[in-house]
């Protein structure tokens, strides 16, 4: 270990004592506020910065003068130095102005020195013709942390930027969360260090939150990372600095992950850490300080040294391989090395092409290679075309390439379209392009209509549009009513609207009548409804005869008879021969109810429980049915296995479809207003195969455009819709993901799917895995927006913006259709599991 380890995670200003220099300058408390040298000759300018004392720093900043731009450093380094004599170089910069900013930073790993050197080239000033050099606010600093962030935070008092405020009161605390789950924060020092102790301070309090179970992790580049300690069982007092000292590690970034675990009768789980202190040593170290180290122990099959050795053959992680392991020997057609070679031409799995495999010599039309060749014009499958087939040269009027080319105006098909072809031209009144314009209201057939046509202009009482507006009242014909005729008012019964309503018992004509008029309410022997009722037996005129009067059931036996066919009503059992019917009867079949006698011109009702009421047999059709709504109708009020309409076949389809100019089948699950039946909300149920020929469109209203499966969720995991789900231990259970770059993805949560996989089980939740849903994401790695890849996250159940250079097979939640530009959100995204 080295003999000075310096505190580099607090920002921490280097005061220069004295400066040595030519020029001008301004230095207040440590810092040198301004420089301004000037000279008649191309010289060097040169500031030497004097410590009483050697001084430990890994940032140089400083700012452009202003009004002296043209005059700011432009070929220039800094050098160190221990006694004043030998100098180092650590930075150097050449045509610097052209990138230069108003404040200039230089980050680098800590060193120590008791001098600094500021060399520079004097600048060339074409009005003063002198040369010339200006710069401000120099400073010699530990840059400190340079960026903090972290999985949650819990309020304003207890966020990421107190670890480093030198303060013992607050720190940082993850978010209060009802269940256990990992948090972190990751600490940026701007530049590589050699890091040698870390420093953590609890909270002063009876309950520290101090993570019992924590790993750090640390990493030059933010990409690589290696795990640096892990504490599994720590235990904390209140108000107390721990340090951990290790051998010097090089690295900028430090990641401090806390796993949060399940305790009885705990109901709230939070991290909560007060400082964080990192310590380096610095780069230039005297030999005469450094310590002798230990010897390392020697690596074998049985103990480690830095490593420990692989026995032949063994596959564990976390082993290295010895040179003698047979897996490493060169590897022929009998004998796997790092792999097994294959014979000329083998195809079996796992084995290597050799380079002399005839597969990889040169291909003919006759000899396969890694192709055989087409021979020219050849069609045959497998065979790849060659860079001269006649196929390929340009093609004419008159010979093929690829295509045959059409002639101008030429509609034969098997050829294409030139680009100089007449129907391609802009289109005019009297000539065709791909159209032919039609003059203005003109009316004739296959023209068409350009958009200064006047019939297309805006429409009034007045002038033609494409339609003329009718005025208050108006009835014309070809005139459109506007939405503020007084006619589409609401009628009363003093005003019309579209009607007039008419009073309580009015019976004045144009009048329509109410509903709560007493004219309709039940009718009865003694109060009128729409009818007064007949008593039984009753021959009073203007009353109607109720259902159970007995003289509606005083049967009469027919007589047999003939006569020619008329309107007469009677029983035809004593008759034979054809039966041709004309006439009239309007009742309108609705609700699911048995129809009344008087539904039809021909009733016919079999007492029997079994049998038809009415069959029909014939060499094409059976029944045949016909009306400009509904051909055949069927009615059922059965529950299970029972149906409106059944259709059987021996031989082929139960039932065919066909429509001249709509869907051939429309299976309604809303209802039938006009029939007064509301539906089920379901459709179609398809028990058996299925076999679809042609395009399968799926439209929903709800945005979770998605193939989806139900999937039992692990108990006590709270899944909200968007969430992004993951396997877990439990077999075939999903949970919330909760790791970042997860491979075990499924899908994601959602309330409504297009397209369902399976059955629904208890205690399951619809989760999309292929299509468009809704996505819980946080921007926290960086804006999102449409089509950037999504992976999983630290945040449960939410998905970042990927970084490409950490993705593998099966990490990839998606793409985004959506933006989420700071925090959390919920947008639409395509997902594709891959």
């Amino acid at each position: 270990m080295p003999d000075t380890s310096i505190r580099i995670s607090h920002s921490q200003l280097q005061k220069i004592q004295k400066i040595t220099a030519k020029g001008k300058y301004k230095l207040h408390e440590g810092v040198l506020e301004s420089y301004i040298e000037d000279s008649e000759n191309p010289d060097n300018s040169v500031v030497i910065f004097n410590f009483s004392e050697e001084v430990y720093f890994n940032s140089i900043q400083f700012s452009i003068t202003e009004n002296d731009k043209k005059y700011s450093p432009h070929f220039f380094r800094f050098e160190i130095s221990k006694d004043g004599i030998v100098w180092e170089p650590i930075i150097q910069e050449v045509d610097f102005r052209k990138n230069a900013k108003s404040n200039n930073i230089w980050t680098f790993s800590l060193v120590s020195a008791n001098y600094i050197k500021f060399i520079s080239k004097l600048n060339l000033s074409s009005e003063e013709k002198k040369y010339k050099i200006s710069f401000s606010n120099l400073k010699i600093m530990i840059s400190g942390a340079v960026k903090l962030t972290a999985s949650s935070e819990n309020d304003r008092l207890w966020v990421k930027e107190n670890l480093i405020d030198g303060r013992k009161d607050y720190g940082w605390s993850s978010k209060e969360k009802d269940s256990p789950g990992e948090e972190s924060f990751t600490l940026d020092l701007g530049s590589v260090n050699k890091i040698n102790e870390l420093r953590l301070l609890t909270r002063n309090s009876t309950e520290t939150n101090f993570p019992e179970h924590f790993s750090l992790f640390y990493s030059e580049d933010d990409l690589s990372w290696f795990q640096l300690m892990e504490e599994p069982k720590f235990f904390s007092e209140p108000g107390m600095w721990y340090r951990w000292r290790f051998l010097p590690v090089n690295f900028r970034f430090l990641k401090f992950v806390s796993y949060e675990e399940l305790r009885h009768n705990k109901k709230q789980y939070v991290s909560q850490v007060v400082e964080i202190e990192l310590y380096a040593a610095p780069d230039f170290i005297d030999l005469s300080k450094k310590e002798k180290a230990e010897p390392l122990p020697y690596a074998s099959i049985l103990r480690s040294g830095l490593v420990r050795f692989a026995t032949e053959g063994e596959a564990k992680s976390g082993v290295a391989v010895q040179a003698s392991d047979p897996r490493l020997r060169d590897a022929t057609i009998e004998f796997k090395g790092i792999v097994e070679l294959a014979s000329d031409g083998e195809e079996k799995p796992g084995v290597v092409v050799q380079g002399n495999d005839k597969r990889l010599k040169p291909a003919t039309d006759e000899f396969r290679g890694l192709v055989r060749f087409a021979k020219n014009g050849e069609t045959r499958t497998g065979t790849a075309v060659q860079g001269d087939d006649d196929r390929l040269k340009p093609a004419t009027t008159s010979d093929y390439g690829i295509v045959k080319l059409a002639e101008d105006g030429e509609t034969r098909s098997g050829v294409v379209v030139q680009g100089n072809d007449n129907r391609l031209k802009k289109a005019t009144k009297k000539n065709y392009g791909l159209v032919v314009l039609a003059d203005h209201e003109e009316s004739s057939p296959e023209k068409v209509v350009t958009s200064d046509d006047p019939r297309i202009k805006n429409a009034n009482t007045e002038k033609t549009g494409i339609l003329r507006f009718a005025s208050n009242g108006e009835d014309s014909s070809f005139a459109a009513v506007q939405g503020n005729d007084n006619r589409l008012k609401k009628a009363t019964t003093e005003s019309y609207g579209i009607v007039e309503l008419a009073s309580d018992g009015e019976a004045k004509p144009e009048k329509v009548v109410q509903g709560n008029d007493r004219r309709l309410k039940l009718a009865t022997t003694n109060e009128p409804g729409i009818v007064l009722l007949s008593e039984h037996g009753s021959t009073t005129s203007n009353k109607v005869v109720i259902a159970d009067d007995p003289r509606l059931c005083d049967k009469r036996e027919p007589v047999p008879h003939t006569h020619e066919y008329s309107m007469i009503g009677h029983d035809f059992n004593s008759h034979s021969g054809l039966i041709k019917l004309n006439g009239k009867e309007s009742n309108q079949q609705k609700s699911i109810v048995s129809p009344s006698i008087n539904q039809g011109v021909i009733f016919g009702k079999n007492e029997s429980e079994q049998g038809s009421g009415i069959v029909g047999v014939g060499g094409e059709e059976g029944v045949l049915g016909f009306s400009p709504h509904y051909g055949v109708s069927g009615y059922s009020n059965g529950k299970e296995n029972s149906a409106g309409v059944l259709g059987v076949s021996h031989f082929s389809h139960g039932a065919i479809f066909i429509s001249q100019r709509e869907y051939a089948l429309f299976a309604n699950g809303n209802g039938l207003k006009s029939k007064d039946i509301q539906g089920s909300g379901k459709a179609i149920l398809a028990e058996g195969d299925s076999l679809f020929k042609g395009l399968v469109q799926i439209q929903t209203k709800n945005g979770n455009d998605c193939i989806a499966r139900y999937f039992p969720i692990v108990k006590g995991d709270v899944i909200a819709e968007g969430d992004l789900l993951v396997t877990s231990s439990e077999e075939g259970r999903l949970s919330k993901s909760k790791t970042a770059y997860s491979t075990r993805v499924i899908g994601v949560a959602i309330q409504s799917e297009s397209l369902v996989l399976g059955e629904k089980i208890e205690n399951s939740m619809a989760v999309g895995m292929f299509g468009v849903v809704r996505l819980n994401v946080d921007a926290s790695d960086g804006e999102i927006v449409p089509g950037d890849i999504l992976v999983s996250s630290i945040s449960p159940g939410h998905a970042v913006k990927a970084d490409l250079n950490k993705t593998k097979i099966g990490m990839i939640v998606g793409k985004s259709l959506g933006y989420c530009k700071k925090g959390k959100s919920t947008i639409q995204a395509m997902v594709s599991i891959g």
